[in-house]
């Protein structure tokens, strides 16, 4: 879980704080979907191993990693805009 905080979550606040990676920078608006997106998948890891390393009921474990798979759907949506986005900007540059 360290790795993963290390990695995934200073990025994704960088984004949303308006930071953009060099290779997108003409792409803005289809960054911080992916910005959230990525924070939606964070959001997953603590929900699984939190209760596991508590050892909290099954009933809590179940229901955290069902909230999980809500933010997993929640991700999948933020990636599909960020593609549609990423698809309008590209239609109207070549217009």
């Amino acid at each position: 879980m360290t790795v993963s905080t290390l990695l995934v979550l200073p990025l994704a606040l960088a984004v949303l704080n308006g930071w953009t990676p060099r290779g997108l920078r003409g792409r803005r608006l289809s960054v911080r979907p992916y910005a959230w997106a990525f924070l939606c998948l964070y959001a997953v890891m603590p929900l699984n191993a939190v209760p596991r390393m508590i050892d909290a009921p099954s009933g809590a474990v179940m229901a955290c990693t069902g909230l999980g798979f809500g933010f997993v759907v929640a991700a999948a949506m933020c990636f599909l805009r960020a593609e549609r986005t990423s698809r309008r900007m590209n239609s109207r540059a070549t217009s």
